[in-house]
């Protein structure tokens, strides 16, 4: 799925474009600086049809955003699936009051450290047709916290070879369906159920029958 794009006007915001900078340092949960971990620099406050600035700590784990293409406020979070940070899954998605900078014409420069939450689970689903054993592309993959059934986390369509980041250390609830197939029998009705710690990985073998 494309990661990154936000759909919404930016004529207010093209009309002068900033030469803005934003940096700081990125620490781990271990409290140590976190080098070479990949970062993406969110606006808040409005949404927007471009692809979100990106770069990554150095070895001391530092980072520095330059020329920010828009003024107002951002957050800084860990986009790096290799690593175990996404947005759906340790990003700020889900956390309604994230640590934020304003960039301005009259402050073009703003520090703000990022203190790293525990990385995510990694869950590998090898997904087949039942019927033939035939490997099955593309999935869509919902995930729900056990607490509120009704309320999904975040909702993913991609290849079924990509590797999905969980939140760590919760009761989740995991749907698995495929266009021309029914739901997982595992996953149907009321979610299977997930709970994986920070770091650790779960592979599913999920065969799904062909919806004639």
């Amino acid at each position: 799925m494309p990661c990154g794009l936000y759909a919404a006007s930016l004529t207010k915001h093209e009309e002068r474009r900033p030469n803005g900078v934003i940096y700081g340092t990125v620490i781990g949960p271990d409290g140590q600086p976190a080098k070479a971990i990949s970062l993406t620099a969110h606006p808040l406050g409005f949404a927007l049809a471009a692809v979100l600035p990106r770069t990554s700590t150095n070895e001391k784990g530092e980072y520095r955003f330059q020329n920010v293409p828009w003024w107002g406020r951002y957050t800084i979070y860990a986009e790096d699936e290799d690593k175990g940070y996404s947005s759906f899954s340790t990003g700020p998605s889900g956390d309604t009051n994230p640590p934020e900078v304003a960039i301005t014409p009259e402050h073009r420069e703003a520090e703000l450290n990022v203190y790293l939450p525990p990385r995510a689970g990694f869950v590998q689903i090898r997904l087949t047709n039942r019927r033939t054993g035939d490997r099955i592309s593309a999935m869509r993959v919902v995930l729900m916290p056990l607490e509120k059934p009704d309320s999904p986390l975040f909702t993913m369509s991609c290849y079924s070879n990509h590797v999905v980041l969980v939140p760590p250390d919760k009761n989740l609830l995991l749907h698995v369906t495929s266009d021309g197939f029914r739901e997982w029998g595992e996953s149907v009705e009321g979610g299977k159920p997930l709970n994986l710690p920070s770091g650790t990985r779960l592979t599913l073998s999920v065969q799904l029958d062909p919806a004639d």
